[in-house]
């Protein structure tokens, strides 16, 4: 009678097998492409809310060569964050869940993992966000720490766990696939439908502010003592006006230098049919126009710094010292 009592509770539900190094192998793995996936989603995420904020693409083959640089450098690091992270999170969880559960008396159901997961996110938080408030930071750290570490640790465990209960080492492998597809097809498909929901208006990728005339009168700063003061009339004052090589984003094939004199402005049509801001002072700003960034509330004038596949721009910030601090002018 005892025996057969043993038997009933070794096959009760939610009781995962014991399994051996090939079967640790196989849920070592499982944790790190699910990770990996949960990172991949990420990044997707990331990149398209991005696109609601003010950015800048660089074209060319020499930067189509950089993004697929970046794509596989990113690649590299989510596999070894994954791989990492598996075998210091993932699996000490799910041990902690089946011995805790054990040491109890209860059986591992996924309920106990789940709950032991946030209690692994519970002490990730109190062990960031303690020095943290200490450190005089923000009140959120803590409940951020916990939820991303519960949203990025939990779905990599259960998946774990179910590795554990399977028997046979081929579908615990073939678990690991199915899961590393999934993550790779749902990354995929929120790609695309996030550019989709862009496409169609359904989602609003960022435009620059179009500005009036009376927009642009006023001064002008770079942050570093230049400024550009902009008249109702249509001249302007340029003052040391111009990167300098002390600045990160200097460039040595910058065609000016710092301008100093007056001139004229207005507005006109660039060659890709955008308006741009046209600067004319004798000596020194000609040629290209100036685009314009930032928002309607806090507009900035850019100009490219050499080639525009660099993405190094000269910003100039609307001053805002009548009511406030004047913001950085380097981008």
């Amino acid at each position: 009678m005892t025996r057969w009592t043993v038997e009933r509770q070794a096959e009760a539900p939610g009781e995962p097998e014991r399994v051996g190094g090939v079967g640790w192998t196989a849920a070592w793995l499982t944790g790190a492409v699910a990770l990996v996936g949960e990172g991949g989603l990420a990044f997707v995420v990331y990149f398209l809310a991005g696109l609601r904020d003010e950015h800048y693409f660089a074209a060319g083959i020499g930067a189509y060569v950089g993004y697929l640089f970046l794509i596989v450098v990113v690649t590299v690091v989510l596999g070894l964050g994954g791989a990492i992270g598996s075998a210091a999170l993932v699996l000490p969880s799910l041990q902690l869940s089946r011995l805790s559960a054990r040491r109890t008396g209860r059986a591992e159901t996924m309920r106990w993992c789940l709950a032991v997961c946030g209690a692994v996110a519970a002490a990730a938080a109190v062990c960031a966000g303690v020095p943290t408030l200490l450190l005089g930071g923000s009140w959120t750290v803590p409940p951020l720490v916990l939820l991303a570490t519960f949203l990025g640790l939990a779905p990599a465990v259960l998946c774990t766990r179910a590795v554990t209960v399977v028997r046979r080492n081929g579908a615990r492998f073939g678990l690991a696939a199915l899961v590393l597809v999934g993550g790779a097809a749902l990354s995929a498909v929120t790609f695309v439908g996030g550019l989709l929901a862009y496409g169609t208006g359904l989602l609003q990728e960022y435009e620059p502010p179009r500005l009036t005339d009376a927009q642009l009168v006023g001064t002008w700063t770079d942050g570093h003592g230049g400024t550009l003061a902009v008249r109702a009339d249509g001249t302007a004052v340029a003052h040391g006006l111009g990167p300098r090589k002390t600045d990160e984003t200097y460039a040595g094939d910058v065609p000016w230098e710092q301008c100093e004199g007056s001139g004229t402005w207005t507005q006109g049509p660039s060659p890709s049919g955008t308006t741009e801001f046209e600067l004319s002072v004798s000596g020194c700003l000609e040629g290209p126009g100036w685009q314009y960034g930032g928002t309607e509330d806090r507009p900035t004038l850019f100009y490219w710094i050499g080639d525009p596949d660099s993405l190094n721009r000269y910003v100039l910030h609307r001053d805002q010292r009548a009511g406030g601090a004047t913001a950085p002018g380097r981008h």
